[in-house]
C-alpha cells in the first residue's frame, strides 16, 4: 500500500481538471503578472496556471496521473495566495502572452 505522503492531493487534481479541461479559448493568455523567481531560480512571471506552457505540457502528458515530483514543483512555484486562484511563477519562455491567438503547439 502506498504511503499517504506520496499521494497527489485529490483536490489539486480536480482543480487542474476544471481549469485546464473547461477553459474557453478566450481564457487562455491572462495578462502578465509580477516578476518572480521559479523554484529552479530562473526569472519568471506570476501568471494563472492556464497561461504557462510548462503546466499545459505536463497536464497533456500525465492527465490526472501527474508524478509527485511535478506536483511538488508546481506547489513550490505558487506566487499568490490560494484565495486569488492558482497562480505560479512561470519561466519567461513558457508564459503564454495575453494576445496569443493560437493554442499550445
Amino acid at each position: 500500500m502506498r504511503r499517504a505522503s506520496r499521494l497527489i492531493p485529490f483536490g489539486f487534481v480536480i482543480l487542474l481538471l476544471n481549469l485546464l479541461l473547461l477553459l474557453q479559448p478566450s481564457a487562455v493568455g491572462h495578462s502578465l503578472g509580477a516578476s518572480c523567481q521559479t523554484p529552479e531560480k530562473s526569472e519568471g512571471r506570476c501568471v494563472h496556471l492556464s497561461s504557462c506552457r510548462l503546466v499545459l505540457r505536463h497536464y497533456a502528458m500525465y492527465k490526472e496521473h501527474m508524478p509527485p515530483a511535478i506536483m511538488r514543483f508546481l506547489q513550490r512555484a505558487r506566487c499568490k495566495p490560494k484565495n486569488e486562484g492558482y497562480h505560479l511563477c512561470c519561466e519567461l519562455k513558457d508564459v503564454i502572452p495575453a494576445n496569443a491567438n493560437s493554442k499550445l503547439k
